[in-house]
């Protein structure tokens, strides 16, 4: 890539270091007395969303919660008003970014727990998560809360030594390119620090084992590729299915086409996270297993959301961020590993 600053990229080692960092971190959580790999990655992502957010979520005032929840559930509705919706979302997720001011009462409690989710739905970012999140919300005690807490402090104690090396060039990244979305729906989501990127990397392999067995069990795979993938958005001859866009081979110097000549499986490719598999029919969510390829914010999101459709998801990460829609000022055709796609199926 040159010269070129990105949020992250992975090298080869990176399989076997996350894979190493997801051992060590079960054998953690078991000294704490859990054994539920679930509960581990939910408590994990109580634990490092209140060490991300938690000034965010304290000052969240009840009508910004509100307006900016409507307007979040309104633009998933509505696409006529969506960019309209998506200025007003901007305006206030700057002020709200921008604007902190330091609470005393910063500990992980009952109330404070509330706060956390009332902020997290009204970014609209994690609203695939959120649910399994929630459900803790009316039957948690200060123990499971201080245990949540345990997990993420050894977390954020020991991400680094297993995945600063993808990471890296984060802060220049941001650095360079945060005035870009300064005002944007997105100026959370962009600004997400290493700390969330480490979060995905940990929580996608520990959704990868959480399914593995449900997902060799369906009798239909499906490989969801993000657009990104083509060699070329404007000439790519790809046909629409209610499943996602069906590579037609029309170039074989494109990554899309040697994956399909590659794997004999359902292949689609998806413009958008909240596009995918938007036309599956009853039989279609009975049978499929999904392989879902995307860059390492979108990982959990991506998951939950499979899982909340009833379809064991496997993830394989993005080598690195390619489009323009968030992160470059021109879209590059990004690519993916191979043999660890090889591995899933």
């Amino acid at each position: 890539m040159g010269d070129l600053i990105l949020p992250y990229e992975l090298e080869d080692n990176y399989y076997q270091d996350v894979d190493d960092f997801t051992d060590e971190f079960i054998e953690f959580a078991n000294s704490l007395n859990l054994n539920n790999l679930s509960i581990m990655l939910e408590g994990l992502l109580i634990g490092v969303y209140w060490h991300v957010y938690k000034i965010d979520a304290v000052n969240l005032s009840i009508n910004s919660y509100k307006m900016l929840s409507t307007l979040s559930r309104q633009r998933n509705k509505s696409l006529q008003s969506k960019d309209l919706i998506d200025d007003v979302r901007g305006l206030m997720l700057t002020k709200q970014f921008e604007n902190k001011k330091v609470e005393k009462d910063l500990n992980l409690n009952e109330d404070n727990l509330k706060l956390l989710f009332n902020f997290l739905e009204a970014t609209g970012d994690f609203i695939y998560q959120l649910p399994y999140l929630k459900k803790y919300e009316n039957e948690i005690t200060q123990d499971k809360l201080d245990i949540f807490i345990q997990l993420s402090d050894w977390f954020l104690r020991n991400s680094p030594k297993y995945l600063d090396l993808y990471t890296f060039q984060l802060q220049a990244y941001l650095k360079n390119n945060d005035i870009f979305h300064k005002m944007n729906e997105d100026i959370i989501f962009f600004n997400s620090p290493k700390e969330l990127y480490h979060l995905n990397m940990l929580g996608a392999n520990l959704m990868n084992r959480i399914f593995r067995a449900d997902f060799q069990l369906r009798k239909r795979k499906a490989l969801l590729l993000p657009s990104c993938m083509r060699i070329s958005q404007k000439n790519c001859k790809a046909e629409n299915s209610r499943l996602g866009a069906i590579c037609k081979l029309c170039n074989k110097n494109c990554n899309v086409c040697k994956i399909a000549n590659k794997f004999s499986h359902e292949l689609y490719l998806i413009e958008h996270n909240s596009d995918s598999l938007k036309g599956a029919t009853k039989k279609d969510l009975e049978e499929l297993g999904i392989i879902g390829v995307t860059c390492v914010l979108n990982l959990i999101s991506g998951g939950y959301k499979s899982i909340n459709m009833g379809i064991p998801p496997q993830c394989v990460l993005l080598n690195r961020v390619s489009c323009a829609k968030h992160w470059l000022c021109e879209d590059i055709p990004s690519t993916i590993d191979f043999q660890e796609l090889s591995n899933k199926i």
